[in-house]
Order: C-alpha cells, then structure tokens, then sequence
C-alpha cells in the first residue's frame, strides 16, 4: 500500500466515525424530560423531589418529581408533565397523588 493510498483510507475511516459518533448526539437532542411517565425504578437520572439521586432509584410509579427521557413530542400525549407543571404538581400533596391515581388508571 503506497502513501497516497494509506492517507485516503485514513480520511475515509475518520470521516465514517465522525459521521457514526454524530447520529447518538442528534437523537440525544430530540428526547425530552418527561416527568410522571416512569414507573418504579425506571426513571432516568435524579428526580426534582429530591428523594433520590441516580438512575434507577424511583420507589413509586409515575411519581411527578421523576423524569424518564421521550421522544420530543410525545409527552403530553402519554400523560406527563413538563419540568414547570411537575413543581406546580410537586407543592400540592392532593395533586400528586391525584395525578399518580390518574396515570395507574392510564396504564393499566
């Protein structure tokens, strides 16, 4: 294999990585924090009711304070909250569990 050769099939190859490491950051970008949506010990990442810190941690499906990434678009009509509805919901413990009641009718 000569030089000029062996520079082209560098370049190529680099060129394919970059093309396959960019694909996860665009999908990345279009997911959204859906809070409400997962169920116990699915949530992604800590809550905004401060009851746990990592993935995982939930102890109760559909709790408001926890978030599980979605597809952008989607959230609403699978019945979650955005970040500013799940603190609204978060200051009223009869609207937490009216909406944790209503999302076990939901999915079940």
């Amino acid at each position: 294999m000569d030089k000029r050769q062996f520079i082209k099939t560098a370049a190529s190859s680099l060129l394919a990585l970059g093309i396959v490491a960019a694909a996860p950051a665009s999908q990345a970008a279009s997911m959204d924090k859906c809070f409400g949506v997962a169920k116990a010990g699915q949530n992604d990442c800590a809550g905004i009711s401060g009851l746990h810190s990592c993935k995982g941690s939930s102890t109760t499906s559909y709790d408001p304070g926890d978030f599980k990434a979605v597809p952008g678009g989607t959230c609403a009509k699978m019945g979650g909250l955005s970040m500013q509805q799940a603190k609204e919901t978060l200051k009223d413990p009869a609207k937490v569990k009216a909406f944790e009641m209503e999302m076990q009718k939901r999915n079940s």
